[in-house]
């Protein structure tokens, strides 16, 4: 049967073609852009393809660019069929760079498809496709390609202007009533008490009435204990009360002069002025004031008629002159306030330097992390992976940290702070396109044409906006077969914002791109996304494998995911065998794949395919 690769961005557009074309004997692929077209065609090429010009992604004048270089794909016939606003230029255009016919919509379909077996016939015949002469020389091409493109952004630009100036002119509103609000509001309306802007202006004005006398000042943050179950229990309206009741208590509790404010929620902040000129007798200040503050909170409250014993916990941050920022200031103060949380509530903490040392640390590994990626300091370690009969199927790629400092740094000791400061987006765009690099190069070797990688997806990767575009285009770039790539995924990060995951999940999928839920077992998800979601694999977390033959639990959670996982069509990894008791168990309850140490640990490329090859 003859296939059509119908190329549009409008789900209407692709419906409408495809019962066309499907009614007219053609069996029919789809793709909503560039990108995706070029992965399904060099898959499976077509035997003709019929393009939108203007979509996301890849347009369709890239798409032909793409197609009449590619040796594979150049004498499929390439069909235009778009709008009826488009210009003559772009026909001309799109016939210069090799289109075999320009279509307008909307067209007849007896037209439609009469002009499609004209082109099928062309091409059965042998006879040249052309139907305008292409443009005389490569110059005047580019020139004729980069005009069209001009002209195109030049009307989405006068749109998007006026759109602009609508929208400044507005923001212009906005930020003048802003600014007019903000002038005013020094104050917190709920307890009266100044707000962070004014502490932020009181706390400069300490800074330099501290620096003149050369005392120590202290820096406050109270947060009330269990305030949110409270909130949640009782309603935001008693809650309210309370606030207002803790502000009064804060004033009555500190000397005439210092400033209580309210950042917001139910923080505090207290700023002590002019202590003492010695930090030691300025703390024994700072704490008094404290402990008569968390003495004054203690005392009962009476809401809604009924008594209500509350309590606090206190940070303190010693100051002096302008040695630190306020924003310094208050993050110390904040640490501390969450040491007191650590330590039992309802108690005070004084900022610790072996703080400030963790926090140092933790800048000098991330300034490290940013160094090596530049220095390409990062390698890829391979795990095999193999199925009943011991052969190595693939592999799961793990990154390792070759620091010239540190020597060889497991991940554990630096991918949560590559999360934290989203560095694990340029972490993981290295290790998703060395992984389709090696499979590249494997392809021209018989022993590891087949061989699969799997690639672990970080939560901060998937949610990310471009996240499907940076895949399809590493796919495009790097040529590489996408069944042979697998994206491992764990249960927490699809539970969040489930919808989206599984609409970016689709259109991997729908490009070739194979799925694998990690850590499998150990979360949470439900049984009904389980099924909307386009798994490939199952992976039963180490923990289960651990304990075979020892917890008999275990065993029976290992069974039904192994069950489960053939229900619903897919297959089933083990993570974790160590030992040939675990391998027996797993082989025996139907498991086809495995990864662990009976294995292989993760190694070296060289070592791997040396093991490979065995």
């Amino acid at each position: 049967m003859t296939t059509a690769l119908i190329v549009d961005d409008k789900e209407e557009n692709l419906y409408y073609l495809q019962a066309l074309m499907s009614g007219n004997g053609y069996q029919v692929q789809t793709a909503k852009h560039g990108a995706e077209a070029l992965v399904k065609a060099r898959q499976s090429p077509p035997d003709i393809v019929i393009s939108d010009l203007l979509m996301p992604v890849m347009d369709g004048y890239t798409l032909l660019r793409h197609w009449k270089v590619d040796p594979n794909l150049r004498k499929i016939p390439f069909l235009v069929y778009t709008a009826t606003y488009t210009e003559a230029e772009d026909e001309r255009l799109a016939l210069s760079l090799g289109a075999d016919a320009f279509i307008l919509k909307p067209a007849e379909p007896e037209d439609f498809i009469a002009r499609v077996t004209e082109v099928m016939t062309k091409v059965a015949a042998g006879t040249p496709l052309q139907e305008t002469s292409p443009v005389a020389g490569e110059k005047q091409l580019l020139k004729l390609y980069s005009e069209t493109l001009i002209r195109k952004l030049e009307e989405k630009t006068i749109q998007l202007e006026e759109a602009n100036r609508e929208l400044q002119l507005d923001i212009a509103r906005r930020k003048e009533a802003e600014d007019k609000i903000e002038q005013l509001a020094f104050y917190d309306p709920l307890t009266g008490l100044p707000n962070r802007r004014l502490m932020n202006d009181r706390l400069k004005h300490c800074f330099a009435s501290g620096s003149r006398e050369q005392k120590y000042g202290a820096l406050l943050f109270i947060d009330l204990d269990n305030f949110k179950i409270l909130n949640d229990t009782k309603g935001h309206n008693v809650g309210d009360q309370l606030l207002i009741m803790v502000a009064d208590r804060l004033r009555c509790s500190v000397r005439e002069g210092d400033t209580v404010a309210r950042l917001g929620g139910d923080e505090f902040v207290i700023i002590l002025e002019n202590l003492n000129t010695h930090a030691e007798h300025a703390a024994t200040m700072a704490e008094a004031i404290g402990e008569k503050c968390l003495l004054a909170l203690n005392q009962p409250y009476l809401l809604l008629k009924q008594e209500y014993i509350g309590s606090a916990s206190i940070g303190v941050s010693l100051f002096k002159n302008q040695e630190l920022s306020a924003e310094e200031l208050l993050r110390r103060a904040d640490a501390a306030m969450y040491q007191a949380k650590n330590t039992g509530r309802n108690t005070l903490r004084f900022y610790d330097p072996a703080m400030q040392a963790s926090l140092e640390a933790k800048m000098d590994l991330e300034n490290d992390l940013r160094h090596g990626l530049a220095n390409h300091q990062f390698r890829l370690y391979y795990q095999p992976q193999v199925n009943q009969a011991g052969e190595i199927i693939g592999s799961e790629v793990l990154i390792r940290w070759l620091s010239p400092e540190k020597g060889l740094v497991a991940p554990l000791h630096f991918i949560p702070l590559a999360e934290e400061t989203g560095l694990i987006l340029p972490m993981g765009k290295w290790v998703l396109e060395t992984a389709c690099d090696q499979l590249k190069a494997w392809e021209q070797d018989p022993v590891t044409a087949k061989l699969q990688l799997a690639v672990n997806v970080s939560a901060c990767q998937l949610h990310q906006d471009k996240f499907i575009e940076h895949v399809l285009e590493t796919l495009i770039n790097k040529n590489i077969n996408p069944n042979l790539l697998k994206l491992e995924l764990t249960e927490s990060m699809v539970l969040e914002d489930i919808e989206a995951v599984i609409t970016k999940m689709h259109a991997l999928r729908d490009a070739g791109v194979r799925f694998s839920m990690d850590d499998f077992g150990t979360g949470y998800s439900s049984l009904s996304y389980l099924t909307q979601l386009p798994l490939s694999q199952l992976k039963i977390d180490q923990s289960f494998v651990r304990n075979i033959g020892v917890k008999h639990g275990d065993g029976v959670i290992v069974q039904t995911i192994i069950g489960m996982a053939r229900n619903l069509g897919m297959e089933v990894i083990a993570e974790g065998v160590e030992t040939e008791e675990q391998y027996n168990f797993l082989k025996a309850n139907g498991c086809s794949l495995f990864q662990g140490y009976l294995f292989g640990k993760p190694m070296p490329l060289d070592e791997f395919e040396v093991s490979q090859k065995k």
